[in-house]
C-alpha cells in the first residue's frame, strides 16, 4: 500500500515561487490533501500499487493547476458549459445557468449537473444544490474524484500504464493539455520510485 505525503505532491507539482499567494495556497493543498487521500484510496484500492497512484495524482495535479485550486477556472465563466454548448449537452446540463454552475470541481473536476447529480446521489450528498461543496470539502473533492476514477476503471487503465486511455477518461480526449500532464506523470513515476 502507497501512502501519500505532502512531499510526494510537492514533488510532483510545479511550484509557484513568482506568485506568493499562489505558493501559500499550493502549499496549504500539499498540507490537507495526503489524509483525504490515503483514506479514500484505500476505500478505492487506488494505492494497491504504485503506477494507479502516480497516474491519478498526475491528472489531479493537472486539473487543479498543480494542486493550486480545487475549483475549475473556465475561460468563458462556465458559459461553454451551457445546454446549448455540445461541452454543455455531454456533462448533461439542462438549464440556463448550469453552465457556471456546475463547472469543474475537485481533484479531476467533476463537470455539468448529470455528474454531480450521479455523484451526490452515490455519497448521499446533494451537490446540484450545493455544487461548490466538492470543492470547500476536502474529504468530498477526494471521493468524488475517487469515485468517479472508479467508475471509469481506471485503475486497470493505470496498472497497464495506458496513459492515454486514463487522459481520455479523465479530460475527454487526448488532446488537451498532453504533454503537461506526462511531464506531471514523469515527475509522479520519479517520485515514487517506478
Amino acid at each position: 500500500m502507497i501512502t501519500v505525503t505532502t512531499e510526494i505532491l510537492s514533488a510532483i507539482a510545479v511550484p509557484y515561487r513568482t506568485n506568493k499567494a499562489r505558493g501559500v495556497a499550493q502549499k496549504a493543498n500539499f498540507s490537507v490533501l495526503p489524509y483525504h487521500l490515503n483514506h479514500w484510496f484505500t476505500v478505492f484500492n487506488i494505492n494497491d500499487n504504485k503506477l494507479r497512484v502516480a497516474h491519478f495524482l498526475a491528472q489531479s495535479c493537472c486539473e487543479t493547476s498543480q494542486f493550486l485550486s480545487l475549483t475549475e477556472i473556465p475561460k468563458h465563466g462556465g458559459k461553454e458549459y451551457e445546454p446549448n454548448t455540445t461541452a454543455g449537452h455531454n456533462v448533461g446540463n439542462k438549464y440556463p445557468g448550469d453552465g457556471p454552475k456546475f463547472i469543474g470541481r475537485g481533484l479531476l473536476h467533476l463537470t455539468g449537473r448529470e455528474n454531480y447529480q450521479k455523484y451526490g446521489n452515490k455519497i448521499h450528498q446533494d451537490l446540484v444544490s450545493h455544487p461548490e461543496v466538492v470543492a470547500s470539502n476536502i474529504s468530498i473533492a477526494v471521493q468524488t474524484s475517487c469515485l468517479f476514477w472508479s467508475k471509469r476503471d481506471l485503475n486497470t487503465a493505470a496498472d497497464n500504464d495506458d496513459f492515454d486511455t486514463v487522459m481520455s477518461r479523465v479530460n475527454g480526449g487526448v488532446a488537451n493539455g498532453r504533454d503537461e500532464r506526462l511531464a506531471a506523470l514523469k515527475r509522479a513515476k520519479k517520485t515514487l520510485g517506478i
